[in-house]
């Protein structure tokens, strides 16, 4: 597994992490290298991964809706 991901995931389990009214729900995390996650800001779970940054936030923005 690439030292990127173990730090991606150690910070998903944090507890006191909650939407905010007005806030995004999800986030674009960087999991190596090209590589980027779509991962939901309160459970931390991945909901999508793509190659491309730009390709990544465009989807966070779709989930959005």
């Amino acid at each position: 597994m690439h030292e990127n991901t173990e730090f991606r995931r150690e910070a998903s389990n944090i507890s006191w992490r909650t939407a905010m009214p007005g806030t995004s729900r999800y986030s674009v995390v960087a999991a190596g290298i090209g590589f980027f996650h779509i991962t939901e800001i309160t459970s931390g779970k991945v909901r999508g991964f793509r190659q491309r940054y730009q390709d990544a936030w465009e989807l966070a923005r779709y989930l959005e809706r």
